[in-house]
């Protein structure tokens, strides 16, 4: 079986779209320490900009931050902790691997990243966290999209995910972002494929991903 935290190509069970939870988690003392040291930005906007090794430690606040109920959906299982090795390769930066942070103030609150098939070049496995704190505030829509117009420029066709079928937040979601999904039931599961828009291609924030920061350092 895959296991989600590796999430380098799609398996069995790869790791799932975004998080969507009714539940709101109280922040940790670091969030809230980053909240307080914010600096440059309103508190309240949301800014988006790609992730870099030097982001572990916004990684590792953000995934100890959310909820055990999205813990479970993004993960498909309970996990309690995040090795250093795990949180490395989220913020890696490579010719198959991209991340992209949504900001509120210094504080991440929420990420999307891609890992490109090594089997089919033009396919990528997404994956999106979103703070519990932050549902409902479109933060997972404008990362996906973000994330979708950096693949473009990096010759990905296509976005694919496995979801829970009970998910529906997440299915409607992507119904509704205006591009072609293909959506596959597997029991308690559904498969999904998004055909990206060929009008991406020169529309994303990283436009040149060395320009942007989107290169490690």
């Amino acid at each position: 079986m895959h296991d989600p935290l590796m999430a380098t190509h799609v398996t069995a069970k790869p790791a799932q779209l975004i998080v969507e939870t009714d539940h709101e988690s109280t922040p940790s003392i670091a969030a809230a320490r980053a909240r307080r040291l914010s600096r440059g930005t309103t508190p309240g906007t949301i800014h988006l900009r790609c992730l870099t090794p030097a982001d572990a430690p916004h990684m590792t606040d953000l995934l100890e931050r959310l909820s055990p109920q999205s813990r479970y959906r993004r993960y498909f299982r309970l996990v309690r902790s995040f090795a250093p090795a795990d949180i490395a390769r989220f913020v890696a930066v490579s010719p198959d691997h991209v991340a992209v942070g949504a900001f509120d103030g210094n504080l991440l609150v929420g990420a999307a990243q891609y890992f490109r098939s090594p089997e089919c070049r033009d396919h990528a496995e997404v994956a999106v966290e979103v703070a519990d704190s932050h549902h409902r505030r479109r933060v997972g829509a404008r990362l996906v999209h973000e994330l979708a117009r950096i693949a473009a420029d990096e010759g990905i066709t296509h976005f694919t995910a496995t979801v829970l079928a009970e998910n529906r937040p997440v299915l409607e979601l992507m119904r509704h972002s205006g591009w072609h999904i293909a959506t596959t039931p597997d029991g308690s599961y559904a498969d999904v494929v998004v055909t990206l828009p060929s009008g991406l291609v020169g529309a994303g924030l990283c436009g040149s991903r060395l320009e942007a920061g989107c290169v490690g350092r």
